[in-house]
């Protein structure tokens, strides 16, 4: 039994591959070892609970009509939201409603202003409030046949 989780973000969290220096010729190294830096964050975040398996990344404009994702009086009409589905192994890992995961991100520094189009300030995660620029939705079971 498979336990998916998925968040979305107003964050870039883009996971490049740029995972140090090696790679410094690689066009828009900076903004790409950037967005690894925040995803690896993410993933190391997660990772204090649970082991984190079968990420995947997925990047789409989203409406304002999201606004109980996103409460920001502030938002564009359109805005780029990441998306991060995940599997652990076990059960409510993150507390019945996620409440663990959300304090475990609250606050957590990020590197802003890579591809966002809502500006990230203060830069960190933040999971309370009319700031929230990361959202948690509630776990749902895969069945591994």
């Amino acid at each position: 039994m498979s336990y998916t989780h998925k968040l979305y973000t107003t964050v870039d969290i883009t996971p490049t591959g740029i995972i140090n220096s090696k790679y410094k010729n690689v066009k828009d190294y900076e903004l790409k070892r950037n967005q690894q830096r925040n995803f690896d964050t993410l993933i190391q975040v997660l990772s204090l609970r649970t082991n984190v398996d079968d990420t995947y990344v997925d990047q789409f404009l989203f409406k304002v009509d999201y606004s109980h994702m996103f409460p920001s009086p502030n938002l564009p009409d359109m805005f780029r939201v990441w998306s991060l589905s995940f599997n652990c192994d076990r059960y409510q890992v993150f507390g019945e409603h996620n409440e663990a995961l959300v304090d475990d991100l609250h606050m957590v520094p990020i590197i802003p202003a890579l591809t966002e189009t809502v500006p990230q300030f203060p830069p960190y995660f933040i999971t309370h409030g009319d700031l929230r620029n990361i959202y948690i939705e509630q776990e749902y079971m895969e069945d591994l046949r």
